[in-house]
């Protein structure tokens, strides 16, 4: 029986895909907008961390984090924004990624203003960190943010410095068959995966250039044969997968490099597939495992 990941997994695939050829178009609006609309779970996600969240007054139907965001009301997903009830709403700004770009054609026609971002790379989302908190009027609470980030990143690049880096998989999305690993999304070379586990003192088992978001078969697997393979998962509330048996679906691969040091990893969390501020979390996951022969702070990197 074939299982599939939940809709917000494939639009996140189809985010990373588009998201490469567009860039992000920013029309600044001429004060800072009590009234806000978010497209996306990592520009909620963003707004909130800013201190805008009191300016959001709807989001995305994928939009869970923080808690503050369920209670919001709901305008449709990525791709079926509804836009009688955005213009129902007297909203000054609508946030979204620059590849929705039918959507910000649509609500200019409205008159509606657009902010547009982008969410490809770590850069695009310390980018889309400050663009937001200048936008919303909380320009001193981004740069604090993004201090806090890169004071982060530079202890993880200085505690690996020295280190051999391994050839790490980052597995995105995958179907499963009857109880083998069947298709396998992966991180490709030019996504925010990719750029967390540079820092992170890995290196991509996946060297070429393209296609953005990689797809492998069980052969595809074995001839990449990895030395860490990390599988991703958002949290247990938006999968139906037993991490139990895809582990041992893994393990059953026993001739990869990964299978026989031990080195597969299962993280199961709700940041783990959104590119929001948070991914430094996701970049302290990596290097601890990566390499767990390093002595690494208790409590997590200050």
């Amino acid at each position: 029986m074939l299982r599939r990941w939940p809709l917000f997994l494939s639009l996140l695939l189809i985010q990373l895909a588009f998201a490469f050829s567009v860039g992000a178009t920013t029309l600044w609006p001429k004060q800072a907008p009590a009234r806000i609309i978010s497209l996306s779970p990592h520009i909620t996600e963003t707004l909130f961390a800013v201190g805008a969240g009191e300016q959001i007054i709807a989001v995305t139907d994928y939009c869970d984090y923080p808690s503050a965001a369920i209670a919001l009301p709901k305008i449709g997903g990525f791709i079926n924004p509804n836009l009688e009830a955005i213009v129902a709403l007297e909203v000054d700004l609508v946030i979204l990624l620059a590849s929705q770009q039918q959507t910000i054609r649509q609500l200019n026609q409205l008159g509606i203003d657009t902010l547009a971002v982008n969410n490809r790379t770590l850069a695009d989302i310390q980018s889309t960190i400050e663009t937001v908190g200048h936008a919303t009027g909380h320009r001193q609470a981004a740069q604090q943010l993004l201090k806090q980030m890169a004071d982060r990143i530079a202890f993880i690049r200085q505690a690996v410095a020295e280190q051999t880096p391994p050839r790490v998989m980052i597995a995105i999305s995958h179907h499963l068959g009857d109880n083998v690993i069947d298709t396998v999304y992966i991180a490709g070379q030019q996504d925010f995966y990719n750029d967390l586990l540079q820092i992170a003192g890995g290196e991509n088992a996946y060297q070429r250039a393209y296609p953005k978001v990689p797809s492998l078969s069980l052969e595809g697997i074995l001839s990449l044969n990895p030395n860490v393979i990390i599988d991703l998962f958002p949290d247990a509330d938006d999968h139906s997968a037993s991490l139990s048996d895809i582990q041992s679906q893994w393990m059953a691969l026993t001739s990869v490099n990964a299978v026989q040091n031990h080195q597969v990893h299962l993280i199961e969390a709700d940041y783990a597939t959104i590119p929001g501020p948070r991914v430094i979390l996701l970049l302290e996951q990596f290097a601890r495992l990566i390499h767990p022969t390093l002595v690494w702070p208790e409590g997590g990197i200050p």
